[in-house]
């Protein structure tokens, strides 16, 4: 990403609060320009007092007029960071509210290829590396840039020879920073992919703690995550020796030109006590804004590497929703036409599905691991587009569907339970919270047998479950999850392994509830164990992507192939 294109896009957050901005940078200039008076007035302070003529009333002048300069300076640059510091706050907030926004937008492939750790970076450190730019390095090279510019000129005015010394020196510093800031951007780059890594591994360790203990991990962890911040320790390092190495030079430059000025002023040029003072002390502040011009490059690099990071995820495409059409009093027929699909143009997972689902008719999709249930699942639910083929619901090609419109059909019950840390009532009413009554939370809890611990919990509905629903045992996450789906009264229902952690008790109890709840709806099943699927209307067996057989559980053991091995195998 170039400079100009960084600043596009971070002008396009920064231009709501354009005026507070502005009145900031203004403030900054008056004060610097306020300071810059420092080496005038120090200059007639010398010539002034230490003249014959001095006087106490000439004192007090110029004592007061260092004092009044002091004072409005300080107040102005406090105003300017002040009102810089609500900008960066406001951008920081609409970066993230956006970022957040686009998260919920972005397909199931984007997560695929990239991990939670990386996600949560973007939202967080790099979003902060980015506003930095609205304040800090803003204010800092609005500061820096009107001293350079006043005191520069005001060194011309006192003495033009001594100051084109500064003219010959002024290039290299320039140089200097070119050629470190392709080094310091790609390095800051690292740093920030590092520090995705390790939150990433935070991530796995805080939520897998159990796990690792009795694997007895602790260990191996550790040495991952120690080459992690070693890692960035040295990407760090070469980022800040840039810096150091620049500063080095500057310094260099600052002291050949100061002891220039020294030799000519002395040797060559006539000048009073006042203006020796007055240039010798311009010269000497030049220094601060003149490094401070250096030392921006860095946290300027970090930024514009942060903006690459954030910036390409704002970009990336979100869910294709070209769909226009709306379903609604759907009876749930669905067809599956000539279907084949692969992961970001890996190897094919689905070849030539065809499989029609009748409305109403419970479909159990049954097969070893790898074999595509899960796939055709998520391709229903488009949370991948097919490679090619059709996938209908009552005659409508689901890519023809505005997305939500399809997604409202549908409840879903994953073997991977997800909750999230809200109230049993926030879990069962995900997306309708403000709209479900509590008679049809309650149902939903009834019929699937969820209300027999939610009673025992305090606060029983309003009960927080906390982070993933730690709380609760497996059994009773996955029975939160059933009546989610029951509460939504979608005409589709997919269960992928629904009672996969329920003990034989509470899965009789579940299952008869499904089968209450299977009825007049479309119902997808996946199932390992093969006795949850007996009464299926259709069992659909699949071997490396391909539909191998289907039929009732009856007529497929009677054909003696793929379903009957794994069923003799199951129950012998």
């Amino acid at each position: 990403m170039s400079y100009k294109d960084f600043i596009i896009k971070l002008f396009a957050y920064l231009k709501h609060y354009i005026g507070k901005l502005l009145f900031a940078s203004l403030l900054m200039v008056l004060a610097t320009a306020l300071e810059s008076s420092v080496p005038e007035i120090t200059g007639r302070i010398v010539d002034d007092l230490f003249s014959s003529e001095r006087s106490s009333n000439t004192a007090l002048l110029y004592a007061g007029i260092l004092l009044l300069v002091i004072i409005i300076s300080s107040l102005m640059t406090a105003t300017s960071a002040a009102a810089s510091s609500w900008v960066s706050s406001k951008v920081i907030m609409d970066l993230r509210k956006d970022m957040f926004a686009k998260l919920l937008q972005l397909p199931k492939a984007y997560f695929d290829k990239n991990t939670t750790g990386e996600v949560l970076s973007k939202l967080t450190y790099n979003v902060e590396q980015i506003a930095a730019m609205a304040s800090d390095i803003w204010l800092s090279f609005i500061k820096s840039s009107v001293f350079v510019i006043i005191l520069i000129s005001y060194l011309f005015y006192k003495s033009w020879q001594l100051s084109l010394i500064l003219l010959i020196l002024l290039p290299l510093v320039a140089l200097i920073v070119k050629l470190s800031s392709a080094r310091m951007r790609n390095s800051s780059k690292l740093v920030q992919q590092s520090i995705g890594s390790m939150t990433h591994l935070l991530d796995e360790n805080i939520s897998g703690n159990s796990l690792v203990k009795i694997y007895q991990a602790q260990q191996q962890e550790k040495n991952k995550f120690f080459d992690l911040i070693q890692k960035i320790r040295q990407q760090r390092f070469k980022v800040d020796m840039t810096s150091i190495l620049n500063m080095a030079f500057v310094n260099v430059f600052i002291g050949a030109s100061l002891a220039s000025v020294v030799y000519f002023s002395v040797t060559y040029l006539q000048m009073s006590a006042g203006g020796f003072l007055s240039y010798f002390t311009a010269m000497g502040m030049l220094i601060k804004p003149a490094k401070n011009l250096v030392n921006i490059n860095k946290p300027l690099q970090s930024a514009m590497a942060a903006g690459e990071s954030v910036f390409s995820m704002m970009a990336e495409k979100a869910e294709n929703n070209s769909g226009k059409k709306q379903l609604k009093n759907i009876k749930g027929d669905i067809s599956f036409k000539a279907v084949c699909f692969s992961y970001a143009h890996k190897k094919t997972v689905l070849h030539n599905i065809d499989l029609d689902i009748k409305a109403g008719e419970t479909v159990a999709l049954v097969g070893s691991t790898g074999s595509g249930k899960t796939t055709i699942i998520q391709l229903l639910m488009r949370f991948y587009s097919l490679n090619s083929g059709s996938i209908s619901i009552d005659g409508v090609d689901i890519s023809e569907l505005e997305i939500d419109s399809l997604r409202t059909q549908i409840a879903f019950v994953d073997q991977n339970v997800k909750l999230f840390n809200d109230s049993i009532k926030g879990n069962i009413a995900l997306g309708q919270v403000e709209n479900m009554s509590a008679d049809t939370i309650e149902n939903a809890a009834k019929i699937s047998n969820s209300d027999e611990f939610i009673n025992n919990l305090d606060g029983k509905f309003d009960a927080q479950i906390g982070e993933d629903g730690t709380v609760l045992s497996g059994g009773q996450r996955q029975r939160l999850a059933i009546a989610r789906a029951v509460a939504k009264d979608s005409p589709i229902l997919i269960l992928d392994e629904a009672t996969s952690a329920l003990d034989s008790a509470t899965e009789k109890q579940v299952q008869a509830a499904i089968e209450q709840m299977q009825k007049q709806r479309t119902t997808i099943i996946i199932a390992h164990r093969l006795s949850t699927v007996k009464k299926a209307d259709k069992i659909v067996v699949l071997r490396q992507g391909e539909i191998i057989e289907q039929g009732s559980h009856q007529q497929l053991l009677d054909k003696n192939g793929e379903y009957a091995m794994l069923y003799q195998h199951q129950f012998q």
